[in-house]
C-alpha cells in the first residue's frame, strides 16, 4: 500500500493504464496526495480538512471508472462503485443510500482480514497440519510421528487419504427473509436479528468423512475465523474505510431533475437530497460499528449529455468543488488504447488464446484498422468509447476463438490487409450485428 506518493508519480502509475485524460488524472493525483498532506498537517487542524471530492464529466467508455479504479489499485484503499440510478429505482427509500458506505466498510474489513491471514500464516497452518495429523492418526497412522506426518502433508503424499473431522454444520436450510425495507440484513438492527436467529439455532457440528485435500480447505477456514476473532482487523477496516476509502458514484448525471412537480423527477430530486449528507460528512451505523464519512472520497461522474453539474441541487454541488472535464477517444486514442496499457486489450486475447496453445500476432496495421473500424462504428452510432474495441476485437478474432484448438493450432499472424477484408462488412452490421452493443 503506497500513500506517500507525489502526484506527478500518482499520474505515472495512471498512465500505465489509462491513455490520454491529463486533467482528469493531475485531477484525481492532487486529490489523493491531499489525503496524505492531511495526515501530516498538525492535529488542531488536520480534522478541519476535508477531501477534493471532484466531478468527472464526459462520454461512456472514456475511462471515468478506470481512473477511480486504478487509483484504488495503487493504494490499496477499499473501493465501491455504485450507479446513482439505482437509488431511483421502485421501492428506493433515503435509507439505502447509507449501502453505499456499509459496502465500503465491507470492502476494507475484506482488506484487512486478508492482511491479517498472511500476517498468521504460518501459525494458520500450523494449526491445520495439527488437526489433520490428529485425524490421520485415526486412521490408521498411529504410529508415525507428527513430524513425519507433516512430512508427507507437505509432499501431497495423503491428499487422497479419507479422514474424518468433526466441522460446524452449515444451515443453508434456514432462510431468514429480510424484514425491513431496502436493508434486509446490510444494516445493524438486521445483522442483530440475524445473529439473535443464529443463537437460538445453535451452532451444531456434525462428524464428517473427507479427503486430506478437502478437509484441509475446510479447517483453514474455520481456524482462521477463530484467529480473526482475537484480531483487530474491524477497528484497522473501520479507520480504513473512514480514512482511505473512495466511493465512486456513476451516472450522477441521471439524477437530475427537470422539474419538482410529480414523477421520476420527484425520486431524483429526493436521491440527491438524500446523497447530500453521506457526501457532507456523517456517521452510518454499519455491521461493525459506526464510521464517519467526513473524510472518504467521492468521485462522481457522469456524461451529462444536455445538462450540467450546475443543475444539481446547490448543496451538492458544493460537496464537489473539483470538476474535470474528459476528451472523447480520438481514432489514435483507440489505437492507442489497443495497445499502449500494461494489460491492454491486444495481450488479454493474446493471453486468451496462448492457453489453447495458439501464438498470436498482429500486426500494427491490423491493430489500425480494428481502431479504424471502432471510431467509424461510434461516430455513425452509439459512442461507447474504448468499450467498442472488444467487440471489433472479437468480430476480427472469430475464427481463431472458435477453432482453438482443436481446428486452429501453431501461430496466426493477422496483417493489416487481412484484417481489412475480415472487417470490411462489420460496418453494415452495425444496428443488428453479433458484435456490436
Amino acid at each position: 500500500m503506497q500513500r506517500d506518493l507525489t502526484p506527478a508519480q500518482i499520474v505515472q502509475w495512471l498512465d500505465r493504464h489509462v491513455i490520454g485524460q491529463d486533467n482528469a488524472k493531475r485531477a484525481v493525483a492532487i486529490a489523493l496526495r491531499n489525503r496524505f498532506r492531511r495526515r501530516n498537517a498538525s492535529e488542531d487542524i488536520r480534522s478541519e480538512i476535508f477531501p477534493s471530492n471532484l466531478i468527472m464529466m464526459g462520454p461512456t467508455g472514456i475511462g471515468k471508472t478506470e481512473i477511480a479504479r486504478r487509483l484504488a489499485d495503487l493504494t490499496g484503499a477499499p473501493f465501491v462503485k455504485v450507479e446513482a440510478t439505482k437509488y431511483t429505482e421502485t421501492g428506493y427509500v433515503g435509507r439505502d443510500v447509507e449501502s453505499m458506505v456499509r459496502s465500503l466498510v465491507r470492502h476494507a474489513v475484506n482488506i484487512e482480514a486478508e492482511k491479517a491471514a498472511i500476517e498468521r500464516e504460518g501459525q494458520l497452518t500450523e494449526a491445520v497440519n495439527a488437526r489433520l495429523a490428529e485425524a490421520l492418526r485415526k486412521t490408521g497412522y498411529d504410529s508415525m510421528t507428527t513430524s513425519e506426518l507433516f512430512r508427507m502433508m507437505g509432499k501431497g503424499l495423503l491428499d487422497d487419504t479419507e479422514i474424518e473431522i468433526i466441522l460446524p454444520e452449515n444451515m443453508t436450510h434456514l432462510e431468514i427473509l429480510p424484514i425491513m425495507p431496502g436493508g434486509g440484513f446490510d444494516n445493524p438492527a438486521g445483522e442483530n436479528i440475524k445473529k439473535l436467529m443464529q443463537k437460538m439455532v445453535g451452532s451444531r457440528r456434525k462428524r464428517k468423512k473427507l479427503t486430506v485435500r478437502d478437509a484441509r480447505e475446510r479447517l483453514r477456514e474455520e481456524e482462521m475465523r477463530r484467529l480473526l476473532e482475537g484480531s483487530d482487523h474491524i477497528s484497522r477496516a473501520l479507520w480504513l474505510a473512514q480514512e482511505e476509502g473512495i466511493i465512486f458514484i456513476d451516472e450522477i448525471d441521471k439524477i437530475i431533475g427537470i422539474s419538482e412537480s410529480k414523477g421520476p423527477e420527484v425520486s431524483r430530486m429526493g436521491v440527491q437530497r438524500d446523497l447530500l449528507p453521506i457526501v457532507e460528512g456523517c456517521t452510518v451505523q454499519t455491521r461493525y460499528g459506526p464510521i464517519t464519512t467526513d473524510h472518504i472520497l467521492f468521485i462522481a461522474a457522469g456524461a451529462f449529455h444536455g445538462s450540467s453539474p450546475s443543475d444539481l441541487i446547490p448543496e451538492l454541488q458544493g460537496r464537489f468543488p473539483m470538476r474535470v472535464e474528459l476528451d472523447p477517444l480520438s481514432e489514435d486514442d483507440l489505437f492507442r488504447v489497443l495497445t499502449e496499457p500494461e494489460n491492454c486489450l491486444l495481450k488479454q486475447y493474446s493471453a486468451l488464446l496462448a492457453a489453447d496453445g495458439v501464438k498470436l500476432r498482429l500486426y500494427r496495421k491490423a491493430a489500425l484498422e480494428v481502431a479504424r473500424v471502432a471510431n467509424y462504428l461510434n461516430e455513425e452510432t452509439e459512442d461507447i468509447g474504448a468499450r467498442r474495441l472488444r467487440p471489433v476485437l472479437s468480430y476480427l478474432l472469430d475464427e481463431q476463438l472458435f477453432g482453438a484448438p482443436d481446428l486452429v493450432q501453431g501461430n496466426v499472424n493477422i496483417t493489416g490487409a487481412k484484417a481489412s477484408t475480415i472487417l470490411l462488412d462489420l460496418a453494415d452490421q452495425r444496428e443488428d450485428g453479433n458484435y456490436i452493443l
